[in-house]
């Protein structure tokens, strides 16, 4: 019960429970769902999966495929859940990766321009 009373009072922060780093970035993105391409924004992303911006209309447990229209590379994923703000997503490939490492290096030269 010690732990909780110092989280609370603030001596104690909470274990980040993420595996892989993540990166905020913004970039558009295009997201399928079904038949449906729903035109979106990557607020940040890391190799275990990528938030959407605006909220996707599908349920927790839909399987979708996010598309960087900048570099033409697809990432298969399965929606995990969704807040005020937007969606969450899991990714399902083990290249994640290799196409994470160049949606940010491409959304970086991207935004130099």
């Amino acid at each position: 019960m010690r732990w909780l009373k110092e989280l609370f009072l603030g001596a104690r922060q909470p274990a980040e429970r993420r595996r892989h780093p993540r990166y905020q970035v913004s970039a558009p993105l295009r997201v399928t769902v079904g038949d449906t391409v729903v035109e979106c924004r990557l607020e940040d992303v890391s190799v275990g999966g990528v938030r959407l911006v605006p909220p996707i209309a599908a349920e927790p447990g839909t399987s979708i495929v996010v598309h960087d229209p900048n570099s033409g590379l697809e990432l298969a994923g399965v929606i995990v859940a969704h807040d005020p703000g937007g969606t969450r997503a899991r990714f399902d490939s083990e290249n994640a990766g290799i196409v994470i490492s160049t949606w940010l290096r491409t959304a970086n030269e991207t935004d130099g321009r």
